[in-house]
Parts: C-alpha cells; structure tokens; sequence
C-alpha cells in the first residue's frame, strides 16, 4: 500500500485514458433508460432529504478501517486467525501478517483506495456512467502502482487492460465475477444517496467495465439496496426486504434473463442465516458458521453474505462489525470494509455514535493521508 495522498486533487484537465473515443462523452441518464440501454429498474424509494455529512463522512471511516484492521490477516484461514492472533481486536503489526508482511501498519488496500478515487471522480463529474468508471479505474491502477504491489484483484486487472487494449467496458467486465465489484459498490451508493440519483443505475455503472454478469451484480445489488436502506434509517426487517429487491432487480435485465448463471444466492443465506440467528451464542459461532459453510473466498456472493452476515449479528455494533470481519478468515479485508460500511450506516441514521476506538481511527486516517471531511464535502458541491 502506498502512503500517498489517496484523494489526489486532479487537475482542471481529464488525463486521457485509452478508451474508444466515441464513448468519451456518454453520460448515464436518469430518467428511463440507462447508459446500459435497459430500462431503469423501480427504484428504492427516494431519501427525505441527503444524507447529513456526518454519515457519509462514518461511512467512509468505518470502511476504511474495516480495510485497514482487515488487511493482515487476508487469506489466512479462520484456524490460523483463532489460533495465532485469537479475536482481531487492534491493528496488527506487519510481522503478523501471512500475506502482506511488506505493507505499513494500518496500512487500507485497493477497496479504500478505489472508493475513494471513484467517488471524488463521480463527484467531479456529478455523473456516474462505465466509461467514467473505467477511466478513473485505469488511472488508479496507474497511480497506485496495483500491479507491482499485487492487490488489484484478478477479475478488475484482467478487464482494465482489455479496456485499456480498445475493448468497451460492456464486454471487458463479462467474466468477472470475485469481490471487485461489490467491494466498491459503497462509491455507487453514496454518490446516489448524496446527488439523488437512481440506485440501481448508478451501481451497475460502477460494476460494468470489470464484473458486467449475474454472478457479481447480484450481491453488489443486494448490498448497495442494503446499505442504502441503512442511510435511510431504515429497521433490519427492511434492509433485508431491499437487498432481495436488489437481487431482484440484477437478475431482472436482460442480460441476466437471455445468459443466466449458475451460483448461490445472496439472499438465499441471507435469510437462512436470519433463521438460524438466535442459535449462535457468541461471535465466534457466528464465524464460525460463515466461514465453514457458506465460504469466504474471493467470490462476490461469499463476500456479500459474509459481510450482511456479520451486520445482523453486530447491528449498530460498529467496532464489532469490523472485528469480526477482520477475525473471519478469508477476504477478511473486504468483508471487514462492506460490515463495518452497514453497521456504520444502521447505527449513524439511528442516532447511535461511531463507536470505533478514537486511537485506531486516527492512526489509519493519519498513516494513509485520508481526508473524509474533504471528501464527503465535495459530494455536495
């Protein structure tokens, strides 16, 4: 992980990217068509008002530290984890990490850098669309040198530079189905939420150009429609109401109905886990179950359910949202990020405070250069 500034200020030009010139100027439209060309899917129903900045600004910091608290212990195994580290509870050192020894302490990875690149870009621009996406994505792995320091995931990389190689973003992002997509789909939903824009629009146009297919869209859907309930303030029977609406409405376009895939369904444990909620008697249990049962490798649907998973369990429980996820084994960066995410929003639009240890938020804000006042602020301009 670099420890550059990660919300870099651009410049009053647009860095040209190699992609199809005629697509430049696309823009996504709201009203009954698409940039995808489907027609728009009905929407959750529209926010009161924006969010407060203070929501948008807990959001962030919540999925940033879930990345930062999560990043040691991605790809060990849940063994290894109850073993050797026991309960994730504080910012471990880089000599106890497997897979990422090399990186600073509180170090965020791509899910952060990414995010936040992407909605300062949206921001920038006040539109959201795949060529957007993909320009500022292809700047990004540039930028951060992704590559070379290994943590650009396989579905995002293999599709940047086919798009980077002339293909359009629609057919670049048809094969990827890892966690890519879901784990920046908080960039899609803020900007929605802040600028009032259709949700299901503004996900898939984040989505497009690396993971355009059922498999991935489906729980990027169902998390997105969840995590915007939550801005809304919205109870967990209803959250959980909108992420099935969410899958509903990624299997409902045409691509998905004429090409279907086969996969688990995030809303299927969704609800089977709800069922089996009052038998866990500790966290551990919890994590136990997801991680043995329902996986937490790099699939989208295993990140989404592990990370929706882990919110039923915590609630409005921030610190224990993120704890967890960084505890389970796995992609335990990502699924830290996306429960620490929801949490953050449940809690925040229910008047209940942040409740991350003030020390850990500092470090990680500090150690990346990470400025959310800045950043939440530019989404109102």
């Amino acid at each position: 992980m670099t420890q550059q500034e990660h919300l870099p200020h651009h410049s009053s030009e647009r860095q040209q990217e190699h992609l199809p010139h005629h697509s430049s100027e696309r823009q996504l439209e709201h009203s009954t068509e698409s940039s995808t060309g489907h027609k728009s899917q009905p929407e959750l129903e529209s926010i009161p008002s924006k969010p407060p900045l203070n929501l948008i600004r807990g959001i962030l910091t919540a999925y940033a530290v879930g990345d930062a608290m999560g990043m040691p212990t991605e790809f060990m195994t849940r063994a290894e984890i109850s073993s050797q580290l026991g309960f994730v509870d504080r910012l471990l050192e880089p000599s106890q990490s497997k897979n990422h020894p090399n990186l600073p302490k509180a170090s965020i990875t791509d899910d952060t850098e990414q995010v936040c690149a992407l909605l300062e870009e949206y921001s920038k621009e006040d539109s959201i669309d795949p060529y957007i996406t993909a320009r500022r994505l292809l700047r990004w792995m540039k930028e951060s040198n992704a590559i070379e320091k290994g943590y650009i995931g396989p579905s995002s990389r293999m599709a940047l530079e086919a798009i980077e190689r002339g293909e359009s973003p629609e057919k670049a992002g048809k094969k990827g189905t890892t966690c890519g997509g879901v784990m920046r789909s908080p960039a899609a939903v803020l900007f929605a939420a802040a600028r009032q824009r259709p949700l299901a629009d503004c996900i898939r146009a984040c989505l497009i150009p690396t993971h355009n297919n059922q498999l991935a869209m489906e729980p990027a859907m169902a998390y997105g429609y969840a995590l915007h309930a939550a801005i809304c303030g919205k109870d967990i029977e209803e959250i959980l109401r909108e992420a099935e609406k969410g899958a509903e409405v990624a299997q409902s376009v045409p691509d998905s109905q004429g090409c279907p895939q086969c996969g688990a369904s995030v809303v299927a444990r969704l609800l089977h886990f709800k069922e089996l909620a009052s038998s866990f008697s500790s966290p551990d249990e919890v994590l136990d179950f997801i991680y043995y049962v329902y996986g937490t490798t790099l699939a989208s649907v295993d990140v989404a359910a592990a990370a929706m998973c882990i919110f039923l369990t915590s609630k409005d429980d921030v610190w224990l949202s993120i704890r967890m996820g960084a505890s389970i084994g796995g992609d335990t960066d990502t699924i830290a990020a996306l429960a620490g995410a929801l949490s953050a929003a449940y809690a925040l639009s229910h008047g209940q405070p942040l409740n991350i240890p003030t020390a850990i938020v500092s470090e990680v804000l500090k150690n990346n250069n990470l400025d959310f006042d800045r950043l939440a602020e530019r989404l109102y301009l």
